[in-house]
């Protein structure tokens, strides 16, 4: 591993445990034992080093959906369902960054530039899912403003669900991260065809 890499994975340990705002490059430089003026000759500031941080999470991201796809055909339940969990996952790698969304992309122009094209890029990735699973018989096909609506509605779902069950004082678990896929389910449900609703009792079993 590089220094540099070194910086990015130590400053994630540091802004998860304490925040971003408790946390200085001095201290990510003594947590490593090198010099601030080591950590300066790679990252000017604090700010560099979160932009590093989300182009590291949008690679990891894009591999990490890459790895299910390859396992299961975009749209069936099955890589929904591991979508949403390795999402949820993800998401915990890089907790203060869900913590901190809206201020992150609020105080940087350039970190939210980058952030509204992930955003819209998810938002077509989840999209194309859809017609997947149109063009599979699982779900019916729905009007343009419905389908707009239900896009932002899985996107909401699965960008919030780590913060809904932080605020609400509930442990990170496999079991409460599961509890999300369920009320996917049920947001899925309401638009299967019968024989979606077949396949989603066959797989729940």
């Amino acid at each position: 591993m590089t220094t540099k890499e070194r910086i990015i994975e130590t400053a994630i340990a540091l802004f998860n445990e304490k925040g971003t705002h408790a946390v200085t490059t001095n201290h990510i430089a003594a947590a490593m034992d090198i010099s601030p003026g080591n950590l300066y000759y790679h990252f000017r500031n604090k700010a560099e080093i979160i932009r590093a941080i989300f182009d590291q999470m949008d690679r990891v991201g894009f591999d990490d959906y890459q790895q299910i796809i390859a396992l299961h055909p975009a749209g069936s339940l099955a890589a929904m369902e591991e979508t949403f969990l390795m999402i949820q996952r993800f998401n915990w790698r890089y907790r203060f960054f869900k913590r901190e969304l809206t201020v992150f992309i609020l105080n940087d122009p350039l970190l939210r530039e980058r952030h509204i094209k992930v955003h819209q890029a998810m938002l077509q990735l989840i999209r194309h899912s859809i017609a997947s699973s149109v063009a599979q018989g699982m779900l019916r096909s729905m009007p343009e403003d419905e389908l707009n609506l239900f896009t932002e509605e899985i996107w909401l779902l699965t960008l919030f669900w780590l913060n809904y069950l932080e605020v609400g004082g509930e442990e990170i678990t496999e079991e409460t991260l599961r509890r999300g896929n369920e009320l996917v389910r049920q947001t899925v449900r309401c638009r299967m065809t019968d024989q979606g609703l077949r396949l989603m009792e066959k797989h729940a079993g």
